[in-house]
């Protein structure tokens, strides 16, 4: 598989999945996403598993599509920055994140891996 590949089996796609995820998970915030995570088990050789999520009140399909595009290219290629395995995420584009050029997204995107890693280097537990 190649680094930078994204398949169905690294994907957060059914509701059930995504409302457990918001409704357990522990928050990161950047400048304009908010990414929401938990770690799904022991397995730490199961691929991290990633949904994008734009609400409505962001703006219309077309505009929610764009983000949730903008966020998926973005984490496909950093994805790399997260090096542990074994965690579902959500990403949320907020109202910040509308007109905002791709550079942008993505950076703001890495910090919020970074955020992820080192909250789980650091052993503070909810």
């Amino acid at each position: 598989m190649r680094p930078e590949s994204f398949p169905k089996a690294e994907r957060v796609r059914k509701s059930d999945e995504f409302t457990r995820i918001l409704q357990g998970g522990r928050r990161v915030r950047g400048r304009l996403i908010t990414a929401v995570w938990t770690i799904d088990g022991e397995d730490r050789d199961a691929p991290n598993r990633v949904g994008f999520a734009a609400g409505k009140r962001l703006g219309n399909a077309v505009l929610r599509n764009r983000l949730k595009r903008h966020l998926r290219e973005a984490y496909r290629r950093n994805k790399r920055e997260l090096p542990c395995r074994g965690l579902s995420i959500v990403f949320l584009a907020t109202r910040a994140t509308v007109g905002r050029s791709h550079a942008e997204i993505r950076d703001d995107l890495v910090t919020v891996l970074r955020g992820i890693a080192s909250s789980l280097e650091s052993p503070s537990d909810p």
